[in-house]
């Protein structure tokens, strides 16, 4: 069996699979001439294909992606879609740092952090105004679109601060006792009705691509804010734009945008009542190595016969 190594951010962690699996060939190729001409007769890939890439392969049965989003995949090589090979994903890697990210997006908007960091790049010490933004978590309602291993993540953390905590999602199921609710998708309406904090961790496929438009904004308490930590086209972003100027919602957090890198003449970046972070909510030092033990468990798995984890849905792009 020949495994494919694309991400040049495993080297550190290659030399384990040889030691582990010593029966398999494993080709490191960081180059496009070099991946098209191992790929023709690799087994295994991890990591991303080009379509010219793809086009080469002859003996392809699986792929993992080292990212839990699809889209990439999907739309370099869309006729993967019609092939029998299996494709997998590190679905869950980032999850306790996108839970993390979350909550603290959550915090600074109810402590008043974006005021107070303003207020402190002018000296200014303005308690009167500080007393009359901050607020407490305890008692609020936070509200989760997409309940998979994040929206899990960022849940569990807001029911610890004693918030009540609902959720939407393709396939509901109990969430107790984190989850007081979890609605089917058709109660989207009744879950921004009743938000605090909405936080976005659905995954982005064609079906959900600007699921929150202005219409589902509108719902929204004019107290509430958006957090959004999965993909920015979940979320309509002229519609997005127009109710935070409007002041429709307080305010929003996007980790992830419409377009990235969110251009510099985007109107998100002079809001007040708005966060960005550069896509980062997944990450950290420990994200690789996460990311390499999903892999290495799934070729265990693959080696000897058994159930691949976090199998995609071709279709579905999750």
């Amino acid at each position: 069996m020949k495994v494919l190594l694309l991400p040049e951010w495993g080297r550190p962690f290659y030399p384990d699979f040889r030691e582990r699996h010593p029966s398999v060939e494993f080709v490191e190729a960081y180059a496009g001439a070099d991946i098209r001409r191992e790929v023709r007769d690799a087994e295994v890939v991890f990591g991303y294909l080009t379509s010219a890439q793809f086009a080469e392969a002859r003996r392809l049965r699986w792929i993992q992606t080292p990212d839990a989003g699809m889209e990439g995949l999907f739309r370099a090589i869309p006729n993967v879609a019609q092939t029998d090979i299996v494709v997998t994903n590190s679905r869950g890697a980032g999850a306790p740092m996108i839970g993390e990210h979350a909550v603290a997006l959550i915090m600074a908007f109810a402590r008043g952090l974006v005021d107070f960091m303003r207020l402190q790049r002018e000296h200014r010490w303005d308690q009167e105004h500080g007393l009359s933004i901050v607020q407490t978590l305890v008692g609020k309602t936070a509200g989760i679109v997409g309940l998979g291993r994040s929206g899990m993540e960022a849940a569990w953390r807001c029911r610890a601060m004693e918030m009540k905590v609902l959720a939407v999602d393709k396939h509901p199921r109990d969430g107790a006792p984190t989850v007081e609710d979890v609605w089917s998708l058709d109660r989207l309406p009744d879950l921004l009705a009743q938000s605090d904090y909405v936080v976005v961790t659905v995954p982005y496929s064609p079906e959900n691509e600007n699921m929150i438009g202005a219409r589902e904004l509108a719902l929204m308490k004019r107290t509430a804010y958006m957090i959004v930590t999965s993909r920015g086209r979940i979320v309509e972003h002229g519609a997005l734009v127009a109710a935070l100027q409007g002041r429709i919602i307080a305010g929003a957090a996007l980790d992830t945008v419409f377009e990235e890198p969110l251009p510099a003449d985007d109107p998100l970046w002079d809001l007040g009542n708005v966060i960005v972070t550069p896509h980062i909510a997944g990450n950290s030092p420990e994200l690789d190595e996460r990311t390499y033990a999903m892999f290495a468990d799934n070729l265990r798995r693959y080696a000897g016969d058994q159930p691949l984890l976090n199998v995609v849905d071709k279709n579905l792009w999750y």
